[in-house]
């Protein structure tokens, strides 16, 4: 299934399902939820009323994956993401567009394919 930017199209990441990890690792099949992300958003110190830089947006991420390194791998996927919801990889991205990337990366991320980072995980 090809996903549209959301420039061209008004697809729901939301309701879509999940083809990639699972984003929580309790064995009870918790769902990433928009409220769980706009929460980790607070958490992390920043305001709805200003755009996050694409770095905040790794790391937002980063966050809500509970990861305390990334790799080029994850970058690779965060960049596909925003190209997909926001229409490219740019400097800023507004509260929606965020909050959706989020939303994607998490819906796809499949892990990283190199070994090594697999055994740092």
């Amino acid at each position: 299934m090809e996903i549209e930017s959301s420039a061209g199209s008004s697809f729901n990441v939301w309701s879509m399902p999940s083809r990639g990890l699972a984003w929580c690792d309790c064995g009870k099949g918790h769902k990433l939820t928009e409220s769980i992300v706009y929460r980790a958003f607070g958490e992390a110190g920043y305001e709805p009323s200003r755009p996050l830089t694409h770095e905040q947006l790794v790391d937002l991420i980063a966050q809500v994956w509970h990861y305390s390194e990334v790799c080029r791998f994850f970058h690779l996927a965060v960049e596909q993401a925003a190209t997909r919801i926001h229409g490219k990889v740019d400097a800023y991205y507004p509260l929606d567009h965020s909050i959706d990337i989020v939303g994607l990366f998490s819906k796809t991320w499949q892990g990283c394919p190199d070994a090594a980072c697999q055994a740092e995980g």
